[in-house]
């Protein structure tokens, strides 16, 4: 066969690809002629043959800085879309670019499909002009988000209205004589059709759901426009209930106990003896965490004990799977959806009173001021004393007083030295532990506590009041937030909203959880784990406006990442999440990494370290996750928020101003908490925003000024349950017209 020359030798595209995104090292074209066995005169002809993949979208994926010595080339980026702008275009995050950049796309089409938030793609991006966005052509669709839509029908003419408030458009209702029979305001489950840019968008009602205001229709709307998976496969339900057949007193029998997925065994420390309680809300369903303290001659010793989840979920394995992508667990008002299949998530790995249950644990000793001085790392087997709720020991709190100094005695017999290993015969501890749980749900069914947990709850306290004061000498500071909490009455709707009460019980379990984070987070670092780490980048220094007044920092966000670094908000130098690994992901890498520093034996597949180059982009996928869920309670909460309002309608309410921007004001209903924008044009002189014999403010974007108090009357002119979203106007504009 003759040999190929020229322009005709060079590698196809899709080698040359695959060639420059399997490594890092910079390549310039001589180093990519000599990898394929080329000759050097091609130079020319690589240039141009890297300039077409170029525009074609091919070298988008590079990592950055991979070519070298090639100039010219048209810039491309991968983005996602993440909503539609006012201009009814899509705007999308470039991942890749470190300033988080916003793009504008010139086009909501591309090869006949409708731009959606969600899809990733290739972007060709136009230089930056002024202070507007920077503009992107889209060239190639990476992935595409679901094609089916929840809306809302509406007659007249018949049209769909998206419930995903990211989606600014009107949908068309196309004809199906198979289509099922929908009312007005039914929320159906409809399929885009293809359409090209300059048409109406259409989609085929596929499924009805219900009225909009159905109970239990707004949990579901904020699953389904979040797309948060909300069934398990068959593989992995089969597997959660293969290892649930195996509970932790069928393992007790031997000295060791069998890690799920493979035939090491490993040691385990008895706890049973030690009264281990779970504090939760009172409505939890899965409990990850146990704790108890003892006063010591120098200060207090600690036993946070965790859920041993990763016994049960083997890496790899289709429950493994499930819980990556879900990345968390999900708790809307009125449903929650786990991380893990029920069997697991409120069966086997929960902490439940009076029954065996495997756990690591952190066995802390820290000074009278809060400082941890030594702990060790474990694998163990409990028995919770008790499932207390925040209110139970918020009780005994207020009705008894200890100081940090002076704590209260500490309950049952102090277990001085370390537990010991399991011992054969067990059947005594066993015998007794059953009987005080016995008798302590019998003591909190009358709703009374005996005097041994009552006297724990205190030294608890005693203890958390010591690691919170070594917070505070730290400088840490505690900033409230509102959240609102959703009472929902016996049909399902929504029949009140307050502000979640934070209790010095919220206040107690946090600092033990602090304090086993940060724990684990030191074992991490100091055996070179390959793990996840929290971080919380400091906020920037203030910058001056153009009037001379400062402006408020921007907040950053904690976000997960692959090497230790700052934790601002709680003053650590490393951080990482390890007490809930029942609904976060993140914990259960982090227990897999930590249960790999406890086997000394390197070959053992059990003590197997997460990959190291699969972290970043764990971290990267376990923050959409987090940022999902968020926005999915919250989306939940607006749209019963909606569903509560709409009686109001026409009534006036106070917003509280969060910010301002230069088109209007954000606000907060203080009587739900909902968000919502008043645009400026809204605000007329005869509103009082301009009244010069009140206090005002000046809004640094656009000087517009506002109340100093950040209270403003508003006036409800309409809800949208299907979109969680309200319609405002000042006082002022509604007697204006």
């Amino acid at each position: 066969m003759q040999k190929r020359s020229g322009a005709a030798a060079l590698p196809d595209p899709a080698a040359l690809r695959t060639f420059l995104e399997a490594d890092r090292t910079p390549v310039s074209p001589p180093d990519i002629l000599r990898a394929f066995g080329l000759p050097a005169h091609l130079k020319a002809a690589l240039r141009t043959h890297l300039h077409a993949m170029a525009v074609a979208g091919d070298l988008a994926l590079l990592p950055p800085g991979r070519l070298k010595g090639v100039t010219g080339l048209p810039e491309t980026a991968r983005a996602t879309v993440t909503r539609m702008g006012r201009a009814g275009l899509p705007l999308a995050h470039l991942p890749d670019d470190p300033a988080g950049s916003t793009v504008a796309l010139v086009t909501t089409h591309l090869d006949g499909h409708l731009i959606l938030p969600g899809d990733a793609l290739i972007l060709r991006l136009r230089p930056a002009t002024g202070r507007s966005r920077r503009e992107g052509r889209p060239i190639r669709l990476l992935s595409t988000a679901p094609r089916q839509i929840a809306a809302v029908f509406q007659t007249a003419p018949d049209r769909l209205i998206p419930c995903d408030r990211r989606l600014t458009f009107v949908l068309d209702s196309a004809p199906d004589a198979a289509a099922p029979h929908t009312m007005a305001d039914d929320v159906v489950l409809a399929d885009l059709l293809p359409t090209q840019d300059g048409q109406p968008p259409q989609a085929h009602i596929r499924t009805v759901l219900g009225p909009v205001t159905a109970p239990g229709m707004p949990a579901t709307l904020s699953l389904l426009t979040h797309n948060i998976p909300t069934e398990f496969s068959a593989e992995a339900e089969q597997e959660a209930f293969q290892v649930a057949q195996h509970p932790a007193e069928y393992e007790a029998s031997d000295a060791s106990c069998a890690v799920a997925g493979t035939t090491a065994t490993v040691k385990r420390t008895d706890l049973r003896s030690l009264p281990l309680v779970t504090i939760d809300d009172a409505k939890a369903q899965d409990f990850d965490d146990a704790i108890w303290a003892e006063q010591t001659p120098d200060g207090f010793r600690l036993i946070i004990a965790i859920a041993d989840v990763a016994h049960y979920v083997a890496p790899g394995s289709a429950l493994d799977a499930e819980a990556r992508l879900r990345g968390n667990s999900v708790y809307l008002p009125g449903r929650v959806v786990p991380m893990l299949p029920p069997t697991l998530s409120a069966g086997i790995c929960s902490l439940k009173p009076g029954e065996d249950r495997l756990c690591l644990f952190a066995d802390l000793q820290i000074t009278p001021a809060g400082q941890i001085r030594t702990g060790t790392l474990g694998r163990g087997l409990m028995r919770s004393a008790a499932r207390l709720t925040y209110q139970d020991v918020q009780q005994v709190l207020e009705n008894h007083t200890a100081t940090p100094d002076q704590p209260a005695a500490s309950p049952l017999s102090p277990v001085q030295a370390p537990a010991t290993a399991l011992p054969q015969a067990q059947a005594q501890a066993q015998a007794q532990a059953q009987a005080q749980a016995q008798a302590q749900a019998q003591a909190q069914a009358g709703g009374l506590l005996s005097p041994h947990l009552q006297e724990l709850i205190l030294t608890l306290q005693a203890a958390a009041l010591a690691l919170q004061a070594d917070a505070t000498a730290r400088g840490v500071q505690t900033q409230p937030e509102e959240d609102y909490r959703v009472t929902l009455n016996a049909d399902g709707q929504p029949a009140d909203f307050t502000l979640r009460e934070r209790l010095p019980a919220h206040d107690l379990v946090a600092a033990f959880m602090i304090a086993a984070n940060r724990f684990a987070a030191g074992e991490l670092i100091r055996h070179h784990a390959a793990g996840l780490f929290r971080v919380h980048p400091a906020p920037p220094a203030p910058s001056a406006t153009r009037t001379g007044d400062p402006r408020l920092p921007a907040r950053m966000q904690a976000r997960y990442a692959a090497l230790p670094g700052l934790h601002h908000g709680l003053a650590l130098e490393h951080y990482t999440h390890f007490t809930s690994p029942i609904r976060r992901y993140a914990d259960l890498v982090t227990h897999r990494a930590l249960l790999a520093t406890l086997e000394q034996n390197a070959r053992n597949p059990a003590s197997r370290q997460p990959d190291g180059t699969d972290l970043p982009a764990l971290a990267e996928h376990l923050q959409m996750t987090e940022r999902r869920a968020a926005s999915a309670v919250q989306a939940c909460q607006d749209r019963l928020a909606a569903i509560f309002l709409t009686p109001l309608i026409g009534h006036t309410l106070e917003a509280h101003i969060t910010s301002a921007t230069r088109s209007g004001l954000a606000v907060t209903l203080t009587k739900t908490g909902t968000p919502s924008f008043l645009s400026f044009l809204a605000l007329p002189d005869d509103s009082g925003m301009h009244d010069d014999s009140r206090p005002l403010r000046s809004d640094l974007s656009s000087g517009t000024r506002f109340p100093n108090s950040g209270v403003l009357p508003v006036v409800l002119n309409a809800t949208s349950p299907a979109q969680g979203t309200l319609t405002l106007a000042p006082v002022s504009a509604r007697h204006a017209s």
